[in-house]
């Protein structure tokens, strides 16, 4: 560890945190625990009344962990000079980082959820009207079934549905902003964040809806969508859509923030892009699942990318 020349003490971090963000910290990692008693959130709500800077300190550690690929005191940083960004400023930026271990780890171990998985672990469920689903890493989803309904409210991360017919009861999937309809369907949502949600179908076909848009979605198509806007089916390899039941994920031309997102749900510790020219880069990978571990040194061959090891948890990329 010491001999790693690109290594951020816990130590350094914690210095380099002014009183209140370490505070926020703090307190996010608390409300991100499997049980949060009563008391303690009205303790959290008390401090974020105190005073508008721990509002905002809180909110900057919720951006970096909800996804965003800009830290927000990288960004700063940017903005006020063309400073080469040394260790220590990696270490300024990556405020959530002092979490260390245990933070992020129960960070990771926090889903709503009837039915969840944990990083890099994989799980097949029967639902009560026995159709079947079957669960990425670090995946939730909820059961609401009526008399008329069978609603799934999926929280974060990727399923493969199997759904039993039922013309009394459509089965229903809940992902963002959108919802999909089927009965009798296959079919696979990728929840990546709530700008990125793609449904592919593998048998028969599904109604995707956002808000007044309806597309209909036929076997070996997949469509797109986010908070308010939805793309149109295209033509898709299963192969390639669903490999990771398989044990593989596979990009092509894919979004290099869309592979980083699903890279997270199988390996442990987390990868944040700092370079904001890197989100939108297309890369073509695959990755061997049972090689999870070998991801960062492929990473560092297939782009011109640098990756700095914040704590054993954290990992930023930067273009080079």
């Amino acid at each position: 560890m010491g001999n790693n020349p690109e290594w951020i003490d816990d130590d350094e971090l914690d210095k380099d945190l002014d009183p209140i963000s370490r505070e926020a910290v703090t307190w996010f990692a608390a409300m991100h625990a499997d049980e949060v008693a009563a008391s303690t959130r009205a303790a959290f709500r008390a401090w974020l009344r105190r005073d508008v800077r721990h509002q905002t300190a809180y909110a900057d550690v919720e951006r970096m962990w909800s996804g965003a690929s800009e830290l927000p005191l990288v960004k700063a940083h940017r903005r006020a000079s063309r400073i080469h960004m040394t260790r220590r400023t990696f270490g300024k930026a990556a405020i959530a980082a002092a979490i260390g271990g245990g933070g992020w780890l129960a960070y990771q171990q926090y889903f709503l959820g009837d039915y969840r998985t944990g990083t890099g672990e994989r799980r097949s469920v029967r639902l009560p009207d026995n159709s079947n689903v079957e669960l990425a890493g670090a995946t939730a989803l909820s059961l609401d079934f009526r008399p008329q309904l069978r609603l799934v409210t999926l929280h974060k991360g990727e399923a493969f549905f199997s759904t039993t017919p039922d013309a009394a009861r459509p089965f229903v999937v809940d992902a963002g902003a959108g919802r999909t309809m089927a009965s009798g369907a296959s079919f696979n949502i990728d929840y990546a964040a709530d700008d990125d949600v793609h449904v592919t179908v593998l048998e028969n076909a599904a109604d995707v809806r956002l808000g007044i848009a309806d597309v209909r979605v036929s076997a070996g198509r997949q469509v797109s969508y986010g908070r308010k806007t939805m793309g149109v089916p295209n033509a898709v390899d299963p192969d390639e859509a669903l490999a990771w039941r398989e044990g593989r994920l596979v990009f092509v031309s894919a979004p290099f923030g869309r592979v980083v997102a699903s890279l997270n749900r199988w390996r442990s510790g987390k990868l944040l892009i700092v370079s904001p020219s890197l989100v939108e880069r297309p890369v073509t990978l695959i990755v061997d699942l049972d090689r999870i571990g070998d991801i960062p040194d492929v990473l560092k061959d297939s782009l011109p990318i640098r990756l700095v090891n914040v704590t054993p948890y954290v990992t930023l990329i930067m273009a080079v």
